[in-house]
C-alpha cells in the first residue's frame, strides 16, 4: 500500500516510513505541490586503504619496469 503524507503528518512517524520505505513500501512526503520519495539508499564499495608504502616505487620496480620492452606505437593498438 502506497502511503502518502505531508511534511507534518510525516514527522511524528519519520522511523515508521523509514521502515516502510525499507520494506519496498512506496512512501511519498508532499510539502505543497512538491512530492518527494523515501527509498532505500544503494551504497557503493568502499574505496580499499592500501597501507602506507603499498605504492612506493621500490628498486625492484623500477628494474622491473625497464626491463620489459617499450611498445614504439602504444596508441596505434
Amino acid at each position: 500500500m502506497q502511503t502518502s503524507l505531508t511534511v507534518t503528518e510525516a514527522k511524528g512517524i519519520l522511523g515508521r516510513l523509514v521502515d516502510d520505505a525499507l520494506k519496498a513500501k512506496p512512501v511519498f512526503i508532499r510539502r505543497g505541490s512538491r512530492v518527494v520519495q523515501l527509498i532505500p539508499a544503494v551504497m557503493s564499495e568502499p574505496i580499499p586503504i592500501f597501507p602506507e608504502g603499498a605504492l612506493a616505487m621500490t628498486d625492484e620496480r623500477v628494474a622491473f619496469i625497464n626491463s620489459t620492452p617499450a611498445d614504439a606505437r602504444p596508441l596505434a593498438r
